[in-house]
């Protein structure tokens, strides 16, 4: 029976090939598109899931209540690792870790033969002996069980160990760097992509004795990761945690603000730790300060799983949508049949059996559109996404198709199958309007899904577009960063001059971050205040407000012609809290240790309002400390730079950085790239969502270009009539055309409100946003409207200029 089945179906497809070349180029869009959006999303579910017992790690972070604000941290008090574990049974072990990405610092290594190699490295961390207990990245060299049991000890990866050593064995082998000299004690695989954390370098953190030099359960230092045992559940111990901050961090709290603990927290402040699990991290809705990286969002997987939906059900809408329009064609095929003596359960196979060979037929393409696509796919979101030939995943996607192909074919093979007999034979089948009303159902839905996707990338675009012209209170055009300037050491400052005589500079300046999400906290009490005032802060040299643009609105800001060691300036926003002229005033830090060090430090100005973070968060309090401030140099420099010849601006600072470091590497950056990176997952999801916009368009036109050629066939007698009683070829073209484009314009009143409602709920996640204007629906109603009229034209045409006595020859 099923060899009959499928004997009937081909000849049958093969009879009518453009009716089964439109279903097979629709389907096989709409399941490429899936099966894309399905490879990206299995990878980023897939973060730190080959980490042995990853569902016991979580990390321990913290959301830090202000005052007036409350900001979540990826790293803590270094001092809770040990607490956790000794007094919470339910911890089997913990890790900390220190540093990052984007920590640039100099390698330096010298063979056997004398060569000294320099390199400049950016994933660098240090880490507690415990990392691989906790961490399953897989040795190739060494036991990583006692690897970073020593100071000055360090385990690379496979990369490096070809990087710098090649064929011969790296144990053993001296590292020099910044931090001093390290011993390879083990090598291990290079980190996999889906790992949230990522590094090169990994030493013992005992190398870094500074970080431990005082108990500390206030201060934020280290990435926190913890192992707890089976079966236990996290959010029970995290209710244990307030104890632990009463019981440890309120004895510091109390000595370095000379107030109980009990005001501090009804002043507005407070610790709150919780635990992410370690698969959760990757995707974890909240940002954190001081991650690692940038990592994904969890809603981001909500949106393109749906849109993979949305195309899919597209894709089957068209599917139906032709099946159900020939009706005409089958029913007498079907009306024979039953007279026969065929049974509707044997019609209803033959028909299923047909939609399920379109929907293997249009998988097998779809998997050679998904194989040209993903370098293009992998471009777009940066990635290295493949597709992996599997007897597994054959298996899978044979029984997706098997899927589609029932989906698509179901309702058709009801309908055809359901035709009186009687009535399909006498000629009398058109008159089912039911099946009419479902089809235009069916193209208003699908045209909707479209309009709400075109209309959904305006927005992001838009939102991006807004996040670039927004005044950001600074200037970040033309802003080249130097990185690693504290290696001029005492030359800094004379580099600097000299920059500043280079004619293509216009001014030069010192800090030790940058306005791009990279500052640290500080702590001060202000005269008369009961509460503690916490802010953000940056260290700057007299230049900087200058290069950077920033405007002083009240008092002055750093000069020259001061000591401004003891001075700060502050934000308008820390303004509004000290009082209405905070110039002058005092304001009290403490710094902790066995005898803690006071300090006063005086408000020399009030600087405009800027974004010192991304703009999906408000303006918080906010200073400026001078360098002067207990350093000798800043990290970074920043060069404003004159409009012309950049790559000429670039020779010449390079070939100043070579007068005063020759031996270190030339390593530079643009403010405003920096700035973009920031929203690097907002730019990716609106590439995707503008690609498979366009791509559900492009299957909706697709069906509707068949539906079109049909509709076209079927007043084919009536065109002819309209023409011989003087109709005209413009006339005939708005008649086939204006059903058509009456279903787009409800399709434009279905998806407004939608549209209107996610994409409000998307744009919540930013403080500050553009505003979803009428334009976007006009132009995405319009792009349909347009696209489906260009679809459709070319069959109305066609129709409309035939000899009508060809269209009536049979009358």
């Amino acid at each position: 029976m099923v060899r009959n089945y499928i004997k009937i179906a081909l000849r049958s497809l093969l009879k009518n090939k453009i009716y089964t070349f439109i279903n097979v180029a629709g389907l096989s869009i709409g399941v490429a598109s899936c099966l894309m959006i399905v490879i990206n999303v299995q990878d980023e579910l897939s973060y730190d899931d080959f980490h042995k017992d990853s569902d016991q790690i979580y990390k321990f972070v913290l959301e830090r209540l202000y005052p007036d604000h409350k900001t979540n941290y990826a790293v803590t008090p270094h001092s809770f690792s040990d607490v956790l574990v000794s007094d919470f049974p339910e911890v089997i072990n913990a890790t900390r870790v220190f540093g990052g990405a984007n920590n640039p610092i100099i390698v330096r290594y010298s063979d056997d033969a004398g060569n000294e190699k320099v390199f400049e490295e950016n994933n660098f961390i240090a880490a507690d002996s415990t990392f691989f207990d906790l961490f399953s990245f897989r040795a190739i060299k060494g036991d990583l069980n006692k690897a970073l049991s020593l100071p000055q000890s360090v385990v690379i990866t496979r990369d490096i160990e070809a990087k710098y050593f090649g064929e011969s064995d790296p144990l053993g082998k001296t590292l020099n760097t910044d931090f001093g000299e390290f011993l390879v004690t083990g090598v291990i695989e290079n980190i996999p992509e889906n790992s949230h954390l990522t590094f090169d370098f990994v030493t013992s953190l005992r190398s870094l004795p500074f970080i431990f030099q005082n108990e500390n359960f206030v201060s934020f230092t280290t990435h926190t990761y913890l192992k707890l045992k089976p079966e236990t559940s996290a959010v029970q111990l995290e209710s244990k945690f307030p104890g632990m901050v009463k019981r440890y961090a309120a004895p510091q709290i109390e000595s370095n603000l000379n107030m109980s603990y009990e005001q501090y927290v009804s002043a507005g402040n407070g610790y709150n730790y919780t635990l992410i699990p370690l698969e959760d991290i990757h995707l974890h809705p909240i940002e954190y300060q001081g991650e690692f990286a940038a990592g994904g969002n969890i809603y981001d997987i909500y949106v393109f799983t749906s849109i993979a939906l949305l195309i899919l059900i597209i894709a089957c809408i068209n599917f139906m949508n032709l099946s159900t329009a020939r009706s005409t064609e089958r029913a007498k095929e079907v009306g024979i049949r039953k007279t026969l003596g065929s049974a509707r359960g044997q019609l209803i196979g033959q028909f299923i059996t047909e939609s399920v060979i379109i929907a293997l037929a249009a998988t097998v393409m779809a998997l050679v559109l998904v194989y040209l696509a993903l370098p293009y796919f992998n471009t777009l979101l940066e990635k290295n996404l493949v597709l992996e030939i599997s007897s597994a995943n054959v298996l899978v996607v044979l029984l997706f198709a098997i899927m589609v192909g029932l989906l698509a074919g179901t309702y058709p093979a009801f309908v055809l199958s359901g035709f009186n007999p009687v009535r399909v034979l006498k000629g009398n089948i058109l008159t089912n309007k039911n099946t009419a009303w479902f089809r235009n159902g069916l193209v208003v839905f699908q045209f909707a899904i479209s309009i709400f996707l075109i209309a959904g990338t305006l927005i992001v675009w838009d939102q991006l577009t807004y996040i670039k012209s927004k005044d950001l209170g600074f200037d970040k055009d033309r802003v080249m960063i130097l990185e690693r300037a504290n290696i001029l050491d005492t030359q800094q400052k004379t580099f600097m001059d000299e920059l500043r005589d280079l004619p293509q500079v216009l001014s030069v300046g010192g800090s030790g971050s940058l306005p791009v999400n990279q500052y640290f906290g500080i702590q001060f009490m202000p005269p008369g205040a009961s509460e503690v005032l916490t802010v953000n802060a940056m260290q700057l040299d007299d230049h900087y407000s200058e290069t950077m643009g920033f405007e002083i609105v009240q008092g002055r800001g750093f000069s020259e012609n001061f000591n401004d060691s003891l001075s700060v300036v502050v934000n308008e926003r820390t303004a509004e809290l000290l009082g209405e002229n905070p110039i002058g005033m005092k304001l009290t830090n403490t710094v902790p240790g066995d005898t803690p060090l006071i300090r006063k430090f005086e408000v020399i100005g009030v600087v405009r309002n800027f974004h010192y973070m991304t703009l999906r968060d408000a303006i918080s309090p906010f200073v400026l400390m001078s360098d002067e401030n207990g350093l000798n140099n800043v990290a970074f420099i920043s060069i404003r730079i004159r409009e012309g010849e950049l790559s000429e601006t670039i020779a010449a600072i390079e070939s100043k950085w070579q007068e005063f470091v020759p031996q270190e590497p030339f390593k530079y950056s643009f403010l405003n790239e920096e700035l973009t990176k920031q929203y690097k997952n907002e730019a990716s999801s609106g590439s995707v969502l503008g690609l498979f916009s366009v791509l559900a368009i492009i299957i909706a036109c697709v069906g509707l270009f068949g539906l079109a050629s049909y509709m076209a066939g079927l007043r084919t007698k009536e065109i002819g009539v309209r023409k011989v009683m003087g109709a005209s070829a413009a006339s005939v073209v708005l008649l086939l055309s204006k059903d058509f484009s009456k279903l787009i314009v409800l399709a434009m009143f279905v998806a407004v409100p939608v549209v209107w409602y996610f994409m409000t709920q998307w744009l919540e996640a930013f403080a500050y946003k553009t505003s979803i204007g009428a334009d976007v629906f006009i132009i995405s109603g319009l792009s349909a409207l347009i696209v489906a009229w260009l679809t459709t034209s070319y069959q109305a045409i066609k129709a409309a200029t035939v000899n009508p006595v060809k269209s009536l020859r049979s009358e």
